[in-house]
């Protein structure tokens, strides 16, 4: 690599962010689950079963048992160690590799990743979420999330530590909108043209940080076809697939651009076909088949992307 940083360091970088978004999209639907749960008159078919089938490695059997039990679900999500991905073991790798990476970011971060380390490891936190402290350490740990995006946003410098970080944490949140979407839409078949009103999507819009969005951009129309939209193909949401492949690309841009390794230009026109692939969709005539292929698919090109950018820039084996 041309610029002065490690593969080991932006190894580091890119994995720090990962986990922190991923424990960011975890506590976002894990929040709008609880919540929702209060409300008894909201017919509710999924639960917290999209959570589970996407963040825990918990089996079908076993989220049919445990799906309705809510103090389980909010320790297993957030303090047990023995769930490879609970916040606590997520928050851990993350400053393990905060700590590797420590003259490439700054002061601030390492000290809000710390911190938050600490709170995740205090005796009391078990004990907090099987009563009422539960819903203040559910929104502590969302209002930590948003700070830590914005530390990391506001005081991080915008060099190859950067591209790294952001490829990161971009990929993961790519995956996590597929993966969202596809739980709401299995259930109806991907069905476009069904008549699921607003609460249903109420869920999976708040999951991904897209509700208000949505009701000032969609309102009092057939919501299926329009979620799609929303989700996949509008560039001015944040957490929307295209927004988030349109950012890696740029940053992608940067790192090849920078560097002397000879497959970079392979990788970037790998991920240039994956762009293009949701780039000229037609989503306004797509069929309910093209649907579930389209966010298949790209999950499948996505993943296989993150694992080629590691092998060449973490030298990967």
């Amino acid at each position: 690599m041309k610029a002065n940083m490690l593969s080991r360091v932006a190894d580091g970088m890119f994995w720090l962010n990962r986990y922190m978004e991923r424990t960011d999209g975890m506590l976002l639907t894990l929040n709008t689950s609880y919540i929702l749960s209060f409300d008894k008159e909201t017919d509710d078919c999924q639960g917290y079963k999209p959570l589970l089938r996407y963040y825990t490695n918990l089996t079908y059997d076993q989220i049919e048992e445990v799906q309705n039990d809510t103090a389980f679900i909010l320790k297993y999500i957030i303090c047990d160690s023995q769930n490879h991905n609970s916040v606590k073991n997520l928050v851990v790798k993350a400053r393990e590799n905060a700590r590797g990476s420590q003259d490439k970011i700054t002061k601030e971060l390492w000290e809000h990743i710390n911190s938050l380390y600490h709170y995740m490891n205090s005796p009391e936190l078990p004990r907090k979420l099987e009563g009422s402290d539960a819903l203040k350490v559910v929104n502590k740990l969302n209002k930590e999330l948003l700070l830590y995006n914005g530390i990391f946003h506001v005081t991080m410098p915008r060099g190859l530590g950067w591209s790294f970080s952001s490829i990161g944490k971009l990929i993961e949140r790519c995956l996590q909108t597929i993966s969202m979407t596809q739980a709401y839409y299995i259930p109806i078949n991907y069905n476009l043209d069904g008549n699921e009103d607003v609460m249903y999507w109420k869920r999976l819009l708040l999951s991904l940080s897209g509700y208000e969005l949505y009701l000032k951009s969609y309102s009092n129309i057939k919501h299926n076809r329009k979620i799609v939209e929303h989700v996949i193909f509008n560039y001015d949401f944040a957490h929307s697939v295209i927004f988030t492949l349109d950012l890696i690309n740029k940053y992608l841009d940067c790192l090849v651009k920078d560097s002397e390794i000879s497959e970079a230009r392979t990788l970037y026109n790998q991920f240039g076909r994956l762009k293009s692939y949701i780039v000229y969709t037609d989503y306004h005539h797509m069929t309910n088949k093209q649907l579930e292929e389209v966010l298949e698919t790209t999950k499948t090109q996505l993943n296989q992307f993150s694992v080629d950018f590691s092998k060449l820039f973490f030298s990967y084996t």
